[in-house]
């Protein structure tokens, strides 16, 4: 067997979106890989038979990230296939073509040009689509004009491309770009004119939407030049017949998870945020249409699929369904996500073991189908019935039978009355009587979690030579409320069981090479990684990725704005308590700071700006400390999962190569 390779990953599949057909008998779902030559992602529709248990690929054009089932035979999707429209699109025009094609055989077919960007799409019984697309309301639409009109517009809005300009919060966001006055609504599509009906409210993003018969449910946050301060939705209920609206749930109560019709009411997973703020696990309720709220089941358990890797792409991959008067959703635990039932009498079930992580799930009388990472493979389709869950794919079997993959050995530890959760990879042809440099990675959120699920770099790590250790601190998601609340304790708690976890590895694992030792992490990981550094010697060096090093200005730069700081982290502004928002930044305490130290940041990269890691780094180079940065043009503060692939083998490069640099790694690489 070889060993991994850095730009192994490029022959990776990546799977998301699963869903069934109205009758249950076929599901599709998408299947993605990174393309090396278009420095970009590939993705295609797939389909499974649920007689046969078999699947196949369906689409061949490559940008069919997303989809809906028109009826049990139809799937439809949007692509841009024509090359015409494609330059209008780039010339500032907003189209989306939507394609049609027949499991049954055949290729694609145009259905409809939609005069906008649609995100969501689902079929109405009339024959109109309800969808959800985007619209700047600050920006004159193209489609309102003609001829020369038109044109003058394009130029406009061409020439706006050169300017940010912001009156509202947040006006940039992360992965998006510029959002001022963007809104996601609602709207009835009618294929036979190409009209756009608005549902919703100008104002307002929809976050979910649900049709039956002639009716239409959706969940909107209405704000204008302002996001509310605790993301809370209203619940909306719209007569198709009539073109009548009505207000189920005021916007101003619950932060929501799910919405969706169950029975002859609508169920919801829902928090009031009262006692923990935005990151407070849900309650489960229904919702009649009388705008009557009754509570359904407490829910103190996290409910969402948080462990991270970076062998995930796509989007559209449900957490939550509903049958027959029950709910199906993903619950995190420790380093797991497992299926878990709220039956109809208001039980709990969980329907696999936590060996693995479930991504999302689709759900019929006979079958759950579900995308799932188990037993250190990478993500495949599989297809749970009886209570036996059976692997439907194969498309990554490679990996582990070509390359050397390291098992994530589970090690639990206690501090501070608690029992934590963490891990340990072994260096490959680990051998007992040497000593191994070894990595503390940190992940980040901070309410996301680690488990023993398959992450490349992590495997590249324990390929090339390295210990690998990773756990799941205080504030990690996984547990209970009281288990993430880390407001206002960001670099106390977490660094003290991130300290206790690497102790008990060393003592553990006498092969750790305690001289040789270094600390890595992104996000929140990036934040802990700057706060380490500052606070102990004992790393020889360190790799901060995307972090945070200034709690006072991150309070104002941040696409999250001073909702996280408030809400999340200190829980406070910074006129009220400034001296702890100064007090919780690595920043402060950079005068104290030997470690040298790799920065690697993107410059479109709004969740934890630029300047935070140009801040860190320009401390440390003042007191001298041996350190080096490297900034991603065009990048987010998604790099490390769905940067363009040239920039993802540069980064591990960039890595490596310091990590080398201090730690001196035996490897035959």
């Amino acid at each position: 067997m070889e060993r991994l390779k850095i730009d192994d990953f490029l022959k990776y599949r990546f799977l998301s979106g699963v869903e069934y057909a109205p009758d249950g008998k076929h599901a599709t779902f998408v299947v993605s890989k990174a393309d090396l030559e278009r420095n970009g992602y590939l993705s295609w529709l797939y389909l499974y038979d649920a007689d046969t248990g078999t699947t196949r690929q369906l689409t061949t054009g490559g940008q069919e990230k997303s989809f809906a089932w028109l009826d049990n035979d139809t799937i439809i999707f949007p692509g841009m296939r024509d090359e015409t429209l494609k330059r209008r699109t780039e010339a500032g025009e907003p189209w989306t073509i939507l394609y049609t094609i027949d499991i049954r055989g055949g290729e694609a077919q145009e259905y409809a040009r939609v005069p906008a960007k649609v995100k969501k799409m689902k079929p109405m019984a009339d024959g109109r689509l309800a969808m959800v697309c985007e619209f700047n309301n600050d920006m004159p639409n193209p489609h309102d004009y003609q001829g020369e009109e038109k044109e003058k517009v394009l130029a406009m809005l061409r020439e706006e491309n050169d300017y940010i300009v912001g009156d509202e919060l947040p006006f940039l966001r992360q992965g998006m770009g510029v959002q001022n006055g963007l809104r996601s609504r609602l709207f009835l599509f009618d294929r036979r004119d190409s009209s756009l009906l608005p549902i919703s409210q100008k104002w307002a993003n929809v976050d979910f939407f649900s049709v039956r018969g002639d009716e239409i449910i959706y969940a909107a946050m209405p704000f204008e030049k302002e996001k509310p301060l605790m993301y809370s939705c209203g619940v909306y209920c719209c007569d198709v017949k009539s073109g009548t609206v009505r207000q189920l749930l005021r916007d101003d109560t619950y932060r929501f998870r799910y919405m969706d019709y169950l029975g002859d009411e609508i169920g919801i997973a829902a928090s009031d945020m009262k006692r923990w703020g935005p990151n407070e696990n849900p309650y489960f309720y229904t919702l009649t249409h009388d705008g009557e709220l009754k509570l359904r089941a407490k829910n103190e358990e996290s409910a969402c699929s948080y462990v991270i890797t970076d062998c995930r792409y796509g989007s559209g991959s449900a957490e939550f369904r509903h049958l027959d008067g029950d709910v199906y959703y993903l619950s995190g635990r420790g380093g797991s996500a497992v299926i878990r039932r709220l039956n109809a009498d208001g039980t709990f079930e969980d329907l696999t073991d936590e060996d693995g992580v479930v991504d999302c799930l689709a759900v019929t009388r006979d079958e759950i189908l579900c995308v799932a990472m188990r037993d250190t493979q990478l993500q495949e389709l599989y297809s749970l019935k009886n209570g036996v869950l059976r692997q439907v794919t194969h498309f990554n079997d490679w990996v582990t039978q070509e390359r050397t993959v390291s098992t994530p050995e589970h090690v639990t530890f206690e501090n501070d009355g608690y029992t934590l959760d963490g891990w340990v990879m072994k260096p490959i042809d680990f051998d007992p009587s040497r000593k191994y440099p070894a990595v503390l990675d940190i992940h980040g959120g901070p309410k996301c979690a680690y488990g023993p699920i398959f992450y490349h770099e992590l495997q590249y790590r324990a390929n090339h030579g390295y210990f690998v250790i990773y756990c799941d601190p205080r504030g990690s998601e996984g547990r209970d409320n009281e288990f993430a609340d880390v407001i206002n304790k960001y670099g106390t708690i977490d660094y003290e069981d991130l300290m206790k976890f690497t102790d008990e590895c060393i003592a553990r694992y006498p092969q750790i090479d305690t001289e040789r030792m270094g600390v890595a992490g992104g996000s929140y990981g990036g934040f802990m990684t700057n706060w380490i550094i500052c606070h102990t010697d004992r790393f020889r060096c360190g790799a901060s990725q995307r972090g945070i090093s200034d709690q006072v200005a991150h309070f104002a730069t941040s696409d999250t704005g001073y909702r996280f700081p408030m809400n999340q982290a200190m829980g406070a502004n910074i006129w009220e308590h400034h001296d702890a928002f100064w007090n919780g930044s690595p920043l402060k305490y950079a005068d104290k700071c030997h470690t040298p130290t790799l920065f690697i940041h993107s410059n479109e990269d709004y969740r934890c700006p630029l300047s935070d890691g140009i801040e860190m780094y320009t401390a440390l180079k003042y007191f001298g400390i041996d350190t080096r940065i490297v900034i991603f043009k065009g990048e987010s503060h998604e790099l490390s999962r769905s940067g363009r692939p040239t920039h993802r083998i540069r980064r591990m490069k960039e890595i490596t190569a310091w990590l080398d640099k201090y730690l001196t790694p035996d490897c035959n690489q």
